[in-house]
Order: structure tokens, then sequence, then C-alpha cells
């Protein structure tokens, strides 16, 4: 019998192989009996292979088969278990003896891995840094991600010298219509010197002929302001304007109403529509003379000389020669009316307003209301308003300075207040236009006036 101190043998005849005993290996089982939990912590991060359980106790055969492998096993493995198996025998209670200095196997080469080190928080900055600067950083970061393509660099460079360029451009027209509008302004002054400095009439005479185009635009755009601040203080709020688009614009900067503007295109066959006719250069080179000698025969304004000139005209519905004969019908029947009105006595007039009313120069509006005014308090005639410079002859006059008259006897001039009321009440077209205006001689009289054209036919046949 063996003694149990005695390793048992692992060795086994294999029937029909070879006649030594064949090593079947030795395996440690030391580390089959260390449970999981409790194994140690080697640091290794790879994966392990699962462990197998622990295999039970038992005889050696069924140890030695259990552990063998395919290359270890032959026929005589696979008979029958009732064949008696080759080898010393050992005591059931007997267990396999362990290695004592058994440790869990480990990866060969393995070294646990070491953890970093954490290393000291940086140093915040003592302070923020401004918006310039994070807005310099952010640029300057974007153009070197962005410009590292030479086709960007190109481009960039392109579009820097397009802007240059345009910047340069506008500079340089800025600075000659400066120095234009300069020369315009003193052209005036050099041209009156001309004669009396020969030495200097060559540079003079070269920059009058530099600025003639921008003092004709300046005169042609003076002009035009004039006549479109006339025609909003003085023609009837309720005529139609024809002009052209130019004028147009300027009656509308005028505070003209758009609805009352007719504009005449270059495709407008005609000025047919308009009352009231705003005569321009570009209109004249439009309708030729048919302007005046069939549209609008008479001026009630001019502004301007030349090129530059405008004209205020009234249009006639019927044709030219049919308003000049209606208007040479009406001053007949002014000058009757006025030499009427001086024998009233309730009416006083200065003498150049006498040879007005005997000249019938005066409004027929005007006529009317002095009339009608005289007959409740005597009225004095101070003036009549002249006409504006290129009126037409027979054009009258629409306005004139009034105020109270002594009565008969000792009775006194009635206030400007009671004359103010007076024509206050009166109901169109004979309502006027009131201002109290005072005179040289430190005297309150009422400006009375009535809106252009004047109104043809009122009298009738009646003196």
């Amino acid at each position: 019998m063996p003694s149990p101190l005695r390793r048992p043998s692992r060795s086994v005849r294999v029937p029909g192989r070879v006649s030594r005993p064949v090593r079947l290996g030795h395996q440690s089982t030391g580390s089959f009996f260390v449970p999981y939990l409790e194994r140690p912590d080697t640091g290794d991060e790879s994966p392990r292979r699962a462990y197998r359980p622990a295999l039970p106790p038992g005889k050696p055969d069924e140890a030695s088969a259990a552990t063998a492998g395919p290359a270890d096993t032959g026929p005589a493995d696979l008979a029958p278990a009732t064949q008696p198996a080759a080898g010393p025998a050992i005591r059931p209670d007997t267990a396999p003896a362990t290695r004592q200095d058994a440790a869990p196997a480990t990866r060969q080469g393995g070294v646990p891995a070491a953890r970093p080190v954490a290393s000291a928080p940086d140093r915040r900055p003592d302070a923020e840094p401004s918006w310039g600067t994070v807005v310099a950083t952010t640029v300057q970061l974007w153009a070197k991600r962005r410009l590292e393509r030479p086709w960007l660099r190109a481009l960039l460079a392109l579009v820097l010298a397009a802007v240059v360029f345009a910047a340069g451009a506008v500079t340089a027209t800025l600075t000659r219509g400066g120095a234009t509008s300069a020369q315009g302004k003193t052209t005036g002054t050099q041209g009156s010197t001309t004669s009396s400095q020969g030495s200097t009439s060559g540079s003079a005479t070269g920059q009058g002929t530099v600025s003639s185009g921008s003092g004709a635009l300046a005169a042609v755009a003076a002009a035009r302001a004039q006549a479109a601040a006339w025609v909003a203080q003085q023609v009837n709020p309720d005529e139609v304007i024809g002009c052209d688009p130019m004028m147009c614009g300027a009656l509308e900067a005028a505070h003209v109403q758009a609805n009352r503007l007719l504009v005449l295109g270059p495709g407008q066959p005609d000025p047919l529509g308009s009352e009231i006719l705003l005569d321009t250069a570009t209109l004249r080179s439009q309708f030729g003379a048919r302007l005046e000698t069939v549209y609008a025969p008479v001026s009630l304004a001019a502004f301007g000389a030349g090129a530059a000139r405008i004209e205020v005209r009234f249009s006639a519905p019927n044709g030219a020669r049919a308003y000049l004969a209606e208007l040479a019908r009406d001053v007949a029947a002014r000058k009757a009316a006025g030499a009427e009105m001086l024998r009233n006595h309730a009416i006083h007039a200065f003498p150049a307003a006498r040879r007005q009313l005997t000249a019938g120069r005066v409004d027929t509006r005007l006529l009317v209301t002095l009339v009608t005014l005289a007959h409740r308090h005597p009225v004095d005639i101070i003036s009549f308003g002249a006409n504006q410079a290129g009126a037409s002859p027979g054009v009258p006059l629409r306005s004139a300075e009034i105020t109270g008259a002594p009565g008969p006897g000792s009775t006194p001039a009635v206030s400007v207040l009671t004359l103010r009321s007076f024509l206050s009440s009166q109901q169109p077209p004979y309502r006027p236009s009131i201002v109290a205006v005072t005179t040289a001689s430190r005297r309150t009289v009422l400006r009375v006036g009535y809106p252009a054209p004047s109104l043809l036919g009122l009298l009738g046949t009646h003196g």
C-alpha cells in the first residue's frame, strides 16, 4: 500500500500505443479552491478568463479523465466503464494535495496600470479680457482658419482693393462737386472785376465757363422754388395745376396737395384738363408755340429769365380767342363799376386807388365786396395791391388795404374789428382773406385779398 504522503501517479498505460507510461501533464489545482470574490486586485484592466467551479473530490481516474484533453486520450479511454482501470489504487478519502505557494494566475508581463496623478488646477487670471480683446482674438482665429486656402486669400485681396477704389472714387467726386459749387458762387464777383483786370481776364473767363452749367441749374432751381411758393400762397386751392414732373415735385415740396397736380409727361399730347399751367422750358419744348396761342394765353405771374423762366398761366377751356374776348368785356364792365363806386359818398379812395378804379384794373369780387361794405359802414380805400411781375395786361388787382372812414356829420369811423366781422360773414366766392397790418404812419388797416385766377363775367351786363 503506498504511503499517504506520496503524490499519486498521474501516469497511465494506454494499451496498444506505447509500452512506457504516458505523462498526462500536471495542472495546478491551487486556484480551483480560491473564491472568486476574494481574489486580489492585480490592477490589470484587461478582461480575464472566466473561472470554472472547483471540481468535487473524486477518484484519481475521474480526475484524470476530466482533465485530460483530446490529445491525451486514446481508444482505451472510450471503452466501457466495466473495464478495470490500470494504475495504483487510491483511498477514497484521500484529497488531492495543493501547492502551498499557489496564487491566481495572471497574464505574463501584465503590469497594473498606474492612475494619472491629479495636477494642481491652473490659476485663474486676475481680470477677464475686454470685449475688444475677445473680438480681436475671434477675428484673428477666424482669419487664420479661413485664409489657409490660397483662393480665399486672393478673393479677400480683390474685395479690399474694390472697396478702396470705390472709396477713392466717391471722395474724388465729392471734392470735385464742392470745388465746382465754390467756383459757381464766386463767378459773379470774378465777372464784375474782369473788365478792370486785364491780366486776370483769361482765368476769370475760364472759371465762368466751368461754372456756367451749375449756375444755370441753380437759376432754374431758384425760379422753380419761387413759382411753387407763389402758387401755394396765391392760387385758388380748388384749381387743377398742370406741370412737368420736376415742377410737380417742387409744388409738392411747397405743400401743394398731390391730388391737385396733373403731371404732363413727354407722351402727353396736350395740357387739357388743367386750369393753371406752369409754363417751363420742358413744356415749351414739348408743346411749342401752341402753349401760349392755343391753350393758355394769359400769364398771371413769371419768375426767372431766359431758359430758366417759369410762367404761371391760366388755361382757357374754350380756347385762347374766346377767353381774350371775354377778358376784354370784363375789363369794360370793371371800368364802369369803378366809376360808379367813386360817386358813392361812403367810399373814400386815395388818388392812386381812384385811378386804378377808373382804369378797370380792380378784381370784380373786390368791387362787389367794397360796395356791399360801404352800404353798412363808410370805408376808406388806401391802396390796391400790385400784380406779380410778368402778369399779362388786363389781369385784375386782387387785393386792397382798407380801413373805416368817418360817417356824415360827426359819426366816428368804425373799428377794424367791426370791418373784419362783416367781411368774414360773406359767402364764397366773395369771402376774402383778411390780414391786419400796420402802415408806416402807425395806422392799423385790413389787407383784403382773393386768390387767383380772377373770375370773369360776375358783373354781367350791369355797369
